[in-house]
C-alpha cells in the first residue's frame, strides 16, 4: 500500500513536525542506551496506516533501542507497601 501525493500534502504539517521531533532526538538523544517515548497516537479518520508506520519509522531510524508506551490517559499512582 503507497501512501498518496494528496495525503502527504495534506498532512504535510504533521510529517515536519515528526522530522522536527526526530531531529531533537538526534541531539539530545542519540548516545542513550535507552528512548522511552510516549506513543504518538494516529487518529483513525485523519491518517492512514502506512503513513503512521512511515512517521514512527522516521523517529526511532538509526537511534538506540527505543520504546514507545501508550497510555489510556488515565492518571496513575502506583504505590508499594
Amino acid at each position: 500500500v503507497l501512501i498518496s501525493e494528496a495525503e502527504l500534502l495534506g498532512q504535510r504539517e504533521k510529517t515536519n513536525r515528526h522530522i522536527r521531533l526526530k531531529e531533537l532526538l538526534l541531539e539530545n538523544s542519540k548516545d542513550s542506551s535507552l528512548i522511552v517515548m510516549t506513543l504518538p497516537m494516529p487518529r483513525k479518520t485523519s491518517v492512514s496506516a502506512p503513513l503512521y508506520m512511515a512517521w514512527l519509522d522516521t523517529l526511532t531510524s538509526d537511534l538506540p533501542p527505543f520504546i514507545l508506551i501508550r497510555g489510556n490517559q488515565t492518571s496513575v499512582l502506583t504505590y508499594y507497601s
